[in-house]
């Protein structure tokens, strides 16, 4: 393996004496070309109005692991085919891409249902249960089985921009809602839509204690949602640097008093409503004056919150933010400046469109030299094991499946929906990268290499792969070539001759042996496999 990141053997021994593992990318493989050098001309300050001609510098294999959940078995030849651009396109756009909608036919009435018919769910016996768990499976199957692979990558990102706990209180039934029509109703549209969805989501205002921010009772004004509304969610901080003050968020918290919700027995019970009697009707100013009402009547101040939102979302320090969080998830953990600003610029000419604010940074020479610069965090890692082997599950809710795939998300640590904190979960390195972490990624490759994820007792509803199915016909001659081939045609990426060795020491065999040695033996085909999927270019993206 290239200098850098540890080879296996010293990763062996890491995690036998609890030492740091090194996961730093080393320079690309001399079997591979390596990326053209960045251009010596500055980044665009004035934002295409169109859709450029693409990057010439991506390849098949390197945007099939950074804009998608992993490589399927022929996904990176059939993207070579239709050309890189013509597919980053495609994504883009969402055009004529199948969804896993189809697989959420039955068993999953939650997903659509309303706030209060959810809670009427939930009120039931075990209701919460089934609500969490159809928004789990929902979510790993979408990952896993839809075509729109960027949708779905983006969905997860902003579901972590935009955390709620779902256990905050005793209203979880709300949070459905929330992911299906904030999220994923804005993913690729224009992020000022979103932010507004947000601030008058039912879930986040309860999350983020909003309801009981009622300015009409002495001291009432709780600025919990004002605080993360600025810094998690729009403005940001960015290197320590913010955007706002302290002054400003109390004035803020005041501005959005009253964003409640329908408390009343009707058909949109739960549903947001402006409650004009929680809300502050003072005079208030922010942002050095450049948001400013008068004192109002009762029943105004709805329009004042609305206006602070737009205000927000089209704030230039919101517009680098959002693109330093973009890059963050698409490129490295240390964004350049000069990309956040020229991707900033775009967002703004856009009036907050997403769309072509991805647009500009995948055509970015950043971008084409990230391959392999940041790590699968458990969620992407379990996905992309389940799409490399072509793996088949069940669809219920509550089934096998279900419970054995978030059983082994629990354990690597990342349990959907489950972060509790407002900033969603980490997307850098240093977070997940640890000899614990390492070894429950293992375990969930190994399982599903061997069909022992979750209980098998039930043929009807289990995780299953026929890895046989995904061998080359006709075979490599040797087992070396076959390891060769599997690295790259499951795992898509290129394997050392060194870390070819070092398997076939762990598997007890040599190279040079016939390649039917490991295919005719189920029990080392599955641990050959897996070893390939817990190879530490298989954890990065």
């Amino acid at each position: 393996m290239a200098t850098g990141c540890d080879d296996l053997p010293t990763i062996l021994r890491k995690l036998k004496t609890g030492e740091k593992i090194d996961w730093t990318p080393g320079p690309p493989s001399t079997t591979v070309p390596p990326p053209p050098p960045p251009p010596t001309t500055a980044p665009p300050t004035v934002p295409p109005t169109t859709a450029p001609g693409g990057n010439p510098a991506l390849t098949a294999s390197m945007i099939v692991n950074k804009l998608t959940f992993g490589p399927k078995p022929g996904l990176v030849a059939a993207v070579t085919a239709m050309g890189v651009n013509n597919w980053l396109e495609q994504q883009l756009t969402r055009s004529g891409l199948g969804t896993a909608e189809s697989r959420l036919a039955s068993g999953y009435p939650t997903l659509s249902n309303s706030n209060m018919a959810n809670y009427t769910v939930q009120d039931s016996d075990g209701g919460q249960d089934r609500l969490f768990d159809q928004m789990d499976h929902a979510n790993i199957q979408r990952a896993v089985y839809s075509d729109q692979q960027l949708f779905e990558v983006m969905c997860d990102f902003w579901g972590n921009h935009f955390n709620i706990w779902r256990r905050h209180t005793w209203m979880g039934f709300l949070r459905t809602r929330d992911y299906e029509d904030v999220v994923r109703g804005n993913a690729m549209g224009k992020f000022s839509t979103m932010l507004l969805a947000s601030a008058q989501s039912p879930s986040m205002l309860d999350y983020l204690d909003n309801l009981p921010n009622d300015a009409s009772t002495p001291g009432g004004v709780n600025q919990n949602y004002a605080r993360e509304l600025l810094e998690l969610h729009s403005l940001g901080i960015i290197n320590g640097v913010q955007a706002y003050t302290e002054a400003d968020v109390q004035a803020v918290a005041q501005i959005i008093s009253g964003f409640a919700l329908e408390w009343g027995n009707v058909a949109t019970k739960y549903d947001f409503k402006f409650l004009p009697w929680q809300h502050s009707r003072t005079a208030v100013s922010c942002f050095g004056g450049a948001v400013s009402f008068p004192a109002r009547a009762y029943g105004q101040g709805y329009d004042d919150g609305i206006t602070l939102v737009n205000y927000l979302a089209h704030h230039p320090a919101t517009a680098r933010y959002v693109c330093w969080k973009l890059i963050k998830r698409f490129v490295t953990d240390t964004p350049s400046m000069a990309l956040v600003d020229s991707a900033a610029a775009v967002f703004a000419a856009n009036d907050t469109a997403i769309v072509p604010t991805l647009r500009h940074i995948f055509a970015s020479a950043e971008f084409a030299a990230s391959a392999g610069q940041k790590i699968r965090r458990p969620f992407e890692h379990l996905v992309a094991c389940l799409r490399a082997t072509n793996a088949t599950m069940g669809t219920a809710p509550q089934g096998n499946s279900a419970n054995g795939l978030r059983w082994s998300l629990e354990s690597m640590g990342q349990p959907i929906f489950e972060r509790v904190t407002p900033d969603g979960y980490p997307d850098h390195q240093a977070f997940w990268v640890s000899s614990d972490g390492l070894l429950n990624r293992w375990e969930a490759a190994g399982n599903i290499c061997r069909n022992a994820m979750g209980d098998q007792s039930d043929t009807a509803d289990r995780v299953r792969v026929d890895l046989l199915s995904l061998m080359p016909n006709p075979l490599p001659a040797t087992v070396n070539e076959l390891i060769a081939w599997m690295a790259v045609s499951l795992g898509n990426y290129v394997i050392s001759a060194q870390d070819i060795a070092d398997m076939c020491t762990a598997l007890g065999i040599t190279g040079t042996a016939v390649a039917t040695t490991v295919t005719t033996n189920a029990g080392r085909l599955s641990l050959t496999v897996g070893l390939v999927l817990s190879h530490p270019s298989f954890q990065r993206r």
